[in-house]
């Protein structure tokens, strides 16, 4: 098999340097939109939800699109998409955000499995995933997320890069948190 970074200088090669994604958990787009903008091929959308496919539809309408990542197989991406060079995705993030309950794998909508199935039988050179800060104090299988995550890709032949940003990283105004405090009042 060819190594990772032989394949990484492939891309470049074939489809005149267009590197071609498959957007899991796809949203409205925000990851496609930049990725684009970037000078990438957004080749297949995965997304569950109605709302979204429409607004998916109405701006990428020659995108291949499948609605749920739980019964997609990395056949059917070869046989609708072709290559994939970068696979990428939010993985929903309620099953880890400090704004929700935090059960991690005990979440019905913990996807990650699905994520990591994806990424070994679609084979793509790169993976991009996103989530909130929350998942990485979250104990899964009896480790913190970013030990646990390191060794699922790892064990499929990938180098793991974790990238931490806030919102200001990146220019944008800074997220502020609003903290109610509730107090008893003095009965009249």
């Amino acid at each position: 098999t060819q190594s990772r970074s032989s394949a990484a200088s492939d891309v470049y090669k074939r489809q005149g340097g267009v590197m071609r994604f498959l957007s899991l958990f796809a949203g409205i787009g925000g990851f496609d939109l930049g990725l684009e903008r970037a000078s990438m091929q957004c080749v297949g959308q995965v997304e569950i939800e109605p709302f979204c496919q429409k607004v998916l539809a109405k701006h990428w309408p020659n995108v291949w699109r499948h609605n749920d990542v739980k019964t997609l197989t990395g056949a059917q991406v070869a046989k609708h998409c072709g290559t994939v060079d970068l696979l990428c995705g939010g993985v929903p993030c309620q099953p880890a955000s400090v704004a929700g309950k935090r059960l991690g794998a005990a979440d019905h909508r913990w996807l990650w499995p699905d994520f990591l199935r994806l990424v070994s039988e679609v084979e793509p050179v790169w993976v991009l995933a996103e989530n909130p800060r929350g998942v990485l104090s979250l104990d899964v299988a009896g480790m913190q997320f970013s030990e646990w995550i390191a060794n699922e890709f790892t064990a499929r032949g990938y180098e793991l890069l974790p990238v931490k940003l806030a919102a200001e990283d990146v220019g944008a105004p800074p997220v502020s948190y609003t903290h109610l405090r509730a107090h008893e009042t003095p009965e009249h």
